[in-house]
């Protein structure tokens, strides 16, 4: 009898919040400061992770993450989280904010961003994480590619 926990879906895992960007999140500029912005990104990534392994998660990394439109005050910012790969103990979570028109829904892509999340104990040491379930081929090819990065990371050190 195998004591490795169930694979999971990435569907079981993703997550979608909200935020409005305030002025006490703005600049000078009146466009939201990069770190409040990296903070969403690494809560909502973090409750993608924590949901996935069914514990705490912490962040390891934040391998990319690429500022490509602004958000200003008033804006209405939605975050998307959802699992690529996952390890041993680690998994890589990939996050993106958009800017949505409240009014026609369109949404424009402002941040995305990869993560990495480890698994750990109540003394903070890495525990297993269930293996991710991959549903369709844009599932298979983001963890082909999280294992790609994942490599080239280790190789790194």
């Amino acid at each position: 009898m195998s004591n490795a926990p169930p694979a999971r879906s990435v569907d079981h895992s993703r997550v979608e919040k909200t935020e409005i960007v305030l002025p006490q999140h703005a600049n000078a500029l009146g466009t939201a400061f990069g770190g409040t912005v990296m903070s969403w990104v690494d809560v909502c990534a973090a409750v993608t992770a924590q949901r996935h392994c069914g514990r705490i998660a912490v962040t390891a990394s934040i391998d990319a993450l690429h500022f490509r439109a602004p958000l200003r005050v008033g804006d209405v910012a939605v975050l998307r989280s959802r699992m690529n790969a996952a390890f041993g103990s680690s998994m890589e979570v990939e996050c993106i904010v958009e800017r949505e028109d409240t009014a026609t829904g369109e949404r424009v892509l402002c941040v995305d961003a990869l993560l990495t999340f480890v698994n750990v104990d109540d003394q903070g040491k890495p525990l297993g994480i269930p293996p991710l379930e991959v549903g369709d081929d844009d599932d298979r090819q983001r963890a082909d590619a999280a294992r790609e990065r994942r490599a080239r990371r280790l190789a790194e050190r």
